[in-house]
Parts: C-alpha cells; sequence; structure tokens
C-alpha cells in the first residue's frame, strides 16, 4: 500500500508539471525564446555536436564557440550553461577527452515532437564518456533543449546489457502521453524522475532469486520494486531480464 502511495503521488507530480509547462507555453508568460531551425531532428543535433567537437582543438577556441552559441539551435538555458562552462572540467557537449575524428551516434527514441540520442567521437565502438542530446520540435522545427554527459558502456559486446535500471514497476497508473498497455519503470536519477517504457518477448526472463519466472503469472505488478537489464532500443528497453529488489 505504502508503495502505491508514493507511485501515485510520483505520477502527479509528473501529471503537474506537464501540465504546468502546457499552461505556460499556452499563455506565453516567461516562455524561452524559440531558437528551433527546420530540418530532421537527427541533422539538427548531429550539425550542433560535430560544429561544438570542431571549434575544441581550435587556436582561440573560446572566441568559435562564442560565435557557434550566437545561432546554434539551443534554448536559451543550454546557451547560458555552455557560455558559462567551466574549462577545468570535461567539455560539456564531447564529454570526454579524446583525439578521434568519428563521430557515432545512437537513437534513444524519436517521436513527432521530442527526441534523444546518444553522441560520442570516437575511433570505432561507443564506449566510456558521451552526450546525451535531447530535442523539441514544434511546427517543423526542432531545437536542442539539453545535453547532458554520461558514462558507461554504450554498445555493448554480445551477451551484455545496454540498458540497467533500478525502479518501480508502473502500468495502469502512467500518464500520458505513455501508454498504459506496456509495463515502465518509473525511477529516479540525478534528482530528476525518469520512465522507460519496457518491451517484453519471448526471451524475456523473470528472476526470483536463482529461479526463472514467468513474466505474467502475477510477477509483475504495479509498486514492485524491480531491476530491469536489457538493451535500449528507440521504442524503449528491450526486457532481458527482471530482478526484484
Amino acid at each position: 500500500m505504502k508503495d502505491t502511495k508514493k507511485i501515485l503521488i510520483i505520477l502527479a507530480i509528473i501529471v503537474v508539471a506537464i501540465v504546468a509547462a502546457i499552461s505556460l507555453n499556452r499563455g506565453g508568460e516567461k516562455a524561452e525564446k524559440w531558437n528551433g531551425v527546420a530540418g530532421t531532428s537527427l541533422d539538427v543535433a548531429l550539425e550542433f555536436y560535430t560544429s561544438w567537437v570542431a571549434t575544441i582543438n581550435a587556436e582561440d577556441y573560446k572566441v568559435a564557440q562564442a560565435a557557434l552559441l550566437e545561432t546554434a539551435p539551443l534554448a536559451e538555458s543550454l546557451k547560458t550553461k555552455l557560455a558559462n562552462k567551466n574549462d577545468q572540467e570535461a567539455d560539456p557537449v564531447a564529454c570526454r577527452a579524446f583525439d578521434e575524428v568519428q563521430t557515432r551516434t545512437q537513437i534513444v527514441f524519436e517521436r513527432e515532437d521530442t527526441a534523444q540520442y546518444i553522441m560520442q567521437v570516437t575511433k570505432g565502438e561507443l564506449t566510456e564518456g558521451y552526450a546525451v542530446v535531447d530535442l523539441v520540435g514544434k511546427e517543423g522545427q526542432w531545437q536542442i533543449q539539453n545535453i547532458a554527459c554520461a558514462m558507461g558502456d554504450v554498445a555493448p559486446e554480445m551477451g551484455e546489457f545496454s540498458y540497467e535500471q533500478e525502479g518501480t514497476l508502473v502500468k495502469d497508473s502512467i500518464p500520458a502521453p505513455y501508454d498504459n498497455k506496456f509495463w515502465h519503470i518509473l525511477f529516479q536519477a540525478d534528482g530528476q524522475v525518469g520512465i522507460t517504457p519496457l518491451i517484453f518477448n519471448a526471451d524475456s526472463k523473470c528472476m526470483l532469486g536463482d529461479k526463472v519466472e514467468s513474466c505474467e503469472a502475477g510477477y509483475l505488478f504495479e509498486g514492485k520494486e524491480v531491476k530491469v537489464y536489457g538493451q535500449m532500443t528507440e521504442l524503449g528497453a528491450e526486457v532481458g531480464r527482471v530482478e526484484t529488489k
């Protein structure tokens, strides 16, 4: 019962935040300047990412980056963040020290008005230190809303999992725009609430200790604390194994 109440409270907060954001945008009050440009979400993300990385080794990189930020399709809050970056820390876009020249990308998801990609400058396979790029779309234009650096293996060797997350199972109570026909994992990371759709298939395993259980038959229920291992796709996490916390 306590777990159910906790989920409902968190979901209520998410719904309120969504409604508040919509109301603010519709009301036109204190809305950030829109800097979106035409094109596909992936092209917009790649154009900025590669342009920024090209400035890092420039003789006067600060001038080059300031010039790029003037016209870049970034949210104003992100422009401010990048303009005030600390040179003593890892670059907030490249997310790593590098001498590679190839840009690799991985699609997390693409929707009509929102998209997320993983990007990295690398010699080959995606490895540690990558950028998670979030975009929002409006009337055929795309704006980069946020760029966050993350660590870990993005493209694991065969047999490993690219997605690993602890959290709470939710389904019927999931708010729009999420689809309540599917299970989701609700989690918190860096003080923010996250939700990932879970895609079960015939190979998905649900564990109870060392014993494999059916992923139906009462194993899955709202409020259950679990750890999910799987492969991240554009539609969600394709479940390999679920363990009870």
